[in-house]
């Protein structure tokens, strides 16, 4: 499985991130701020070569990267949520793990579902974060300072941005 995300160009005016000179203030954000209106884009999950990401390209990256999270700790067998939902609308996309450690994965936007291993849906999910985390982090170096995202990178076992070099 493969997660990924992509900026908007045609939706970044849209996101706040671009009201901060030069990034500053991002440091200071609160969780639902950083989780709602910044970074917007086009949210990617492929495996076995079918997309089943959503289709607009408005999705919050920060939205996208604690939902996944969620997910990754539900495939585990942890008490949360296994859906991604998308904050700009109904859609979202369900996970139901079985008893041989495999997820179910259903959008409901699309009429497909696809199936692939909770484990790999945690590595996969941990590497989007991360490299999330590393490219935001790096065209904003505020944001390394901001408590919800050093969180965010401890979740994933990464240590703060600032440690690792995010």
């Amino acid at each position: 499985m493969e997660i990924s995300f992509a900026p908007s160009s045609e939706y970044a005016a849209h996101g706040r991130e671009r009201t901060h000179q030069d990034g500053a203030g991002l440091s200071t954000l609160s969780g639902t701020d950083l989780r709602w209106y910044y970074f917007l884009g086009r949210l990617s999950i492929t495996h076995s070569g079918i997309d089943i990401g959503p289709p607009w390209g408005w999705v919050p990256l920060f939205d996208a990267m604690y939902c996944v999270q969620q997910v990754m700790v539900y495939a585990q067998g942890g008490d949360s949520l296994g859906r991604i939902d998308f904050t700009e609308n109904d859609e979202s996309i369900g996970f139901e793990l079985d008893q041989h450690g495999a997820l179910r994965v259903t959008p409901s936007y699309l009429d497909t579902e696809l199936w692939c291993p909770a484990a790999e849906f945690v590595a996969s999910g941990a590497d989007f974060i991360r490299r999330e985390l590393r490219r935001v982090t790096t065209e904003y170096p505020d944001l390394a300072g901001n408590e919800h995202v050093q969180e965010l990178a401890r979740d994933v076992g990464g240590g703060s941005p600032e440690a690792r070099g995010i």
